[in-house]
């Protein structure tokens, strides 16, 4: 059967192409070694060499473009990594002054535990209220694991009074501070010993009242902690005497009055504590008709008990709200 034709025709075209192709080929190789080969090969070259030029340039710009694309992106990225790693030491930096008060300071508290006639265990402030809507407290990083019990006194590393352990865990206390209104302790003025009760106010004052109207209190003066009793009670005062109070801002006197009163201004700065003492030697609220008032050594030789000693012997309830103060 025979093909069809559009098949011999499509064959009879490939293989026209085939014979003019080889010829050219044969008529090539027969010339190129003539001069006209040469001329024609140096014309087309010549022709030629714009183009190839234009495209070397653009191959370069064009590799120059992706470089520098290439490296702007690696430069964003060195930039991002050094900005993350600037912002991080800035971070750092930023914390610097913290820690470095928190040494500081960490310093002062061992350096006055060391010094202080009573035994004593140093805590850090971890949570600080001082808004004045709810009592004005200090919850402190050691309890009664540490021996620390209710009703001891807090001080600061310069010997300042800071308030009264209101309650104990395992591994936390509250301290009731001074410049709190349910605070309540009986002061001295330093220059003339003149004695008062001492109350926090609202706007964290404090109150010195109930002082003898013939006593002088003068501005400025210090004032400490007497380390008697509250009037009218009979426990035995749970601060040990000569503690620093604050310095006297204003004195009221009524010559009429039988008693005078001032404001004071606390030293211990509530708002920048940061580690305190807990005074475990001390033994205070106990009252005074029971044997172990009778038998308590004085403020002064208390230092000579073990820490293990004057923790075991804990202080007897007050007979009053306020004897606990």
């Amino acid at each position: 059967m025979n093909a069809p034709r559009p098949v011999k025709r499509r064959a009879r075209r490939q293989w026209t192409a085939f014979g003019i192709l080889f010829a050219i080929s044969v008529v090539l190789m027969g010339t190129s070694g003539t001069s006209a080969a040469s001329d024609v090969e140096s014309g087309f070259n010549y022709a030629m060499q714009p183009p190839v030029i234009w495209l070397n340039q653009t191959a370069d710009t064009l590799g120059s473009y992706w470089s520098a694309f290439t490296q702007i992106d690696r430069l964003r990225t060195e930039n991002d990594q050094l900005r993350q790693e600037n912002e991080k030491l800035q971070e750092e930096l930023a914390r610097m002054p913290a820690i470095s008060q928190l040494n500081i300071d960490w310093t002062k508290i061992s350096e006055a535990q060391q010094s202080l006639a009573y035994a004593s265990t140093p805590a850090r402030v971890i949570i600080r209220d001082l808004s004045g809507v709810r009592a004005r407290t200090f919850i402190l990083d050691k309890g009664s694991d540490d021996g620390v019990e209710v009703n001891q006194v807090v001080i600061t590393a310069g010997g300042a009074l800071v308030g009264m352990v209101q309650s104990v865990g395992g591994t936390v206390s509250q301290v009731l501070l001074l410049n709190d209104p349910a605070s309540v302790v009986v002061g001295k003025e330093v220059q003339s010993s003149a004695i008062g009760t001492i109350r926090g106010q609202v706007g964290g004052i404090l109150l010195m009242a109930d002082v003898d109207a013939s006593q002088t209190l003068d501005k400025g003066a210090e004032v400490v902690t007497a380390g008697e009793s509250i009037p009218g009670t009979d426990a035995r005062s749970p601060y040990p005497p000569a503690l620093l109070i604050g310095q006297i801002e204003s004195v009221s006197n009524d010559p009429n009055a039988v008693v005078k009163s001032c404001y004071i201004s606390p030293a211990a700065d509530f708002a920048n504590i940061n580690y305190v003492l807990v005074i475990t030697g001390y033994k205070g609220g106990i009252p005074l008709g029971t044997p172990a008032a009778r038998g308590s050594q004085a403020p002064g030789s208390s230092a000579s008990q073990s820490p293990t000693s004057s923790q075991t012997s804990k202080p007897g309830p007050p007979a009053s709200p306020s004897a606990s103060r």
